[in-house]
Protein backbone atom coordinates (compact mmCIF):
# COMPACT_ATOMS: atom_id res chain seq x y z
CA UNK A 1 0.00 0.00 0.00
CA UNK A 2 0.77 3.41 -0.58
CA UNK A 3 2.45 5.70 2.38
CA UNK A 4 -0.21 8.51 1.54
CA UNK A 5 -2.97 5.61 1.82
CA UNK A 6 -2.07 4.59 4.87
CA UNK A 7 -1.06 7.88 6.44
CA UNK A 8 -4.67 8.80 5.36
CA UNK A 9 -6.15 5.54 6.89
CA UNK A 10 -4.69 6.23 10.31
CA UNK A 11 -5.56 9.74 10.41
CA UNK A 12 -9.28 8.80 9.55
CA UNK A 13 -9.54 6.08 12.23
CA UNK A 14 -7.62 8.75 14.46
CA UNK A 15 -10.79 11.37 13.83
CA UNK A 16 -12.89 8.56 14.42
CA UNK A 17 -11.33 7.39 17.88
CA UNK A 18 -11.36 10.69 18.75
CA UNK A 19 -15.30 11.27 17.97
CA UNK A 20 -15.85 8.25 20.04
CA UNK A 21 -13.65 9.79 22.91
CA UNK A 22 -15.77 12.89 22.65
CA UNK A 23 -19.22 11.21 22.71
CA UNK A 24 -18.54 9.23 25.28
CA UNK A 25 -17.24 11.91 27.57
CA UNK A 26 -20.37 14.75 26.96
CA UNK A 27 -22.80 11.50 27.24
CA UNK A 28 -20.96 10.76 30.45
CA UNK A 29 -20.84 14.54 31.45
CA UNK A 30 -25.10 14.51 30.23
CA UNK A 31 -25.66 11.21 32.22
CA UNK A 32 -24.31 13.25 35.16
CA UNK A 33 -25.27 16.35 34.99
CA UNK A 34 -21.94 17.94 35.32
CA UNK A 35 -18.89 18.79 32.67
CA UNK A 36 -15.82 20.79 32.73
CA UNK A 37 -14.92 23.68 30.14
CA UNK A 38 -11.80 21.40 28.64
CA UNK A 39 -14.24 18.62 27.57
CA UNK A 40 -16.75 21.17 26.27
CA UNK A 41 -14.03 23.05 23.97
CA UNK A 42 -12.76 19.06 22.85
CA UNK A 43 -16.59 19.01 21.73
CA UNK A 44 -16.64 22.39 19.79
CA UNK A 45 -13.17 21.45 17.85
CA UNK A 46 -14.46 17.83 16.84
CA UNK A 47 -17.37 19.07 15.58
CA UNK A 48 -15.71 22.09 14.03
CA UNK A 49 -13.72 19.92 12.71
CA UNK A 50 -16.18 17.79 11.45
CA UNK A 51 -17.71 20.76 9.72
CA UNK A 52 -14.83 22.24 7.76
CA UNK A 53 -13.91 19.26 6.83
CA UNK A 54 -17.36 19.36 4.68
CA UNK A 55 -17.30 22.61 3.97
CA UNK A 56 -13.74 22.21 2.57
CA UNK A 57 -15.36 19.30 0.50
CA UNK A 58 -18.42 21.09 -1.12
CA UNK A 59 -16.17 24.14 -1.27
CA UNK A 60 -13.63 21.79 -3.84
CA UNK A 61 -16.85 21.02 -5.85
CA UNK A 62 -18.20 24.40 -6.19
CA UNK A 63 -17.76 27.73 -4.47
CA UNK A 64 -21.14 29.36 -5.23
CA UNK A 65 -21.98 30.12 -1.50
CA UNK A 66 -18.79 31.27 -0.28
CA UNK A 67 -20.00 33.57 2.08
CA UNK A 68 -22.33 31.39 4.30
CA UNK A 69 -19.63 28.78 3.83
CA UNK A 70 -17.13 30.86 5.64
CA UNK A 71 -19.48 32.25 8.02
CA UNK A 72 -20.68 28.59 9.12
CA UNK A 73 -17.06 27.31 9.38
CA UNK A 74 -16.41 30.37 11.42
CA UNK A 75 -18.92 30.22 14.24
CA UNK A 76 -19.66 26.46 14.16
CA UNK A 77 -17.16 25.86 16.78
CA UNK A 78 -18.77 28.07 18.97
CA UNK A 79 -21.26 27.89 21.85
CA UNK A 80 -20.24 24.51 23.31
CA UNK A 81 -18.62 26.47 26.75
CA UNK A 82 -21.53 28.33 27.36
CA UNK A 83 -23.68 25.16 27.94
CA UNK A 84 -22.38 25.29 31.45
CA UNK A 85 -23.18 27.14 34.48
CA UNK A 86 -20.00 28.61 36.78
CA UNK A 87 -20.50 25.63 38.66
CA UNK A 88 -20.16 23.30 35.63
CA UNK A 89 -23.51 22.04 35.87
CA UNK A 90 -25.10 21.40 32.27
CA UNK A 91 -28.10 23.53 30.79
CA UNK A 92 -29.37 20.09 29.69
CA UNK A 93 -31.90 21.55 27.15
CA UNK A 94 -29.54 23.85 25.55
CA UNK A 95 -27.33 21.56 25.35
CA UNK A 96 -30.32 19.29 23.31
CA UNK A 97 -31.10 22.03 20.69
CA UNK A 98 -27.27 22.73 19.74
CA UNK A 99 -26.63 19.25 19.22
CA UNK A 100 -29.77 19.41 17.12
CA UNK A 101 -29.00 22.40 15.47
CA UNK A 102 -25.53 20.81 14.60
CA UNK A 103 -26.87 17.32 13.29
CA UNK A 104 -29.51 19.31 11.46
CA UNK A 105 -26.61 21.23 9.63
CA UNK A 106 -24.27 18.28 9.22
CA UNK A 107 -27.25 16.74 7.15
CA UNK A 108 -27.50 19.86 5.28
CA UNK A 109 -24.20 19.97 4.23
CA UNK A 110 -24.41 16.13 2.99
CA UNK A 111 -27.30 16.82 1.48
CA UNK A 112 -25.78 19.84 -0.71
CA UNK A 113 -22.33 18.08 -1.15
CA UNK A 114 -24.13 14.96 -2.72
CA UNK A 115 -25.95 16.92 -4.88
CA UNK A 116 -23.02 18.94 -6.30
CA UNK A 117 -21.39 15.58 -6.69
CA UNK A 118 -24.69 14.91 -8.91
CA UNK A 119 -23.94 17.71 -10.53
CA UNK A 120 -27.73 18.87 -9.77
CA UNK A 121 -28.57 22.23 -8.26
CA UNK A 122 -28.16 22.30 -4.46
CA UNK A 123 -31.64 23.22 -3.25
CA UNK A 124 -30.64 23.19 0.62
CA UNK A 125 -28.53 26.34 0.81
CA UNK A 126 -31.53 27.96 1.98
CA UNK A 127 -32.22 26.08 4.85
CA UNK A 128 -28.84 26.15 6.07
CA UNK A 129 -29.11 29.58 6.46
CA UNK A 130 -31.58 29.68 8.17
CA UNK A 131 -30.25 26.33 10.38
CA UNK A 132 -26.66 28.50 10.99
CA UNK A 133 -29.34 31.79 11.77
CA UNK A 134 -31.18 29.64 14.47
CA UNK A 135 -28.18 28.20 15.80
CA UNK A 136 -26.34 31.94 16.20
CA UNK A 137 -29.04 33.34 17.96
CA UNK A 138 -29.20 30.05 20.52
CA UNK A 139 -25.38 31.02 21.38
CA UNK A 140 -26.11 34.67 21.82
CA UNK A 141 -28.85 34.13 24.05
CA UNK A 142 -26.28 31.91 26.53
CA UNK A 143 -23.88 34.50 26.04
CA UNK A 144 -25.91 37.09 27.72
Amino acid sequence: MHKNNVRRRRKLEGNVGETVRIASIVQKGVSAGRSSYVEMRALARQTGQNVKSKVRAIRAIDGSADDLLKRLAAEIGEGYTYMLTPNGALRQESLDALLALDADIATCLGIIESELADKKVPKGFATLEEIVKERKKLVDGLRA
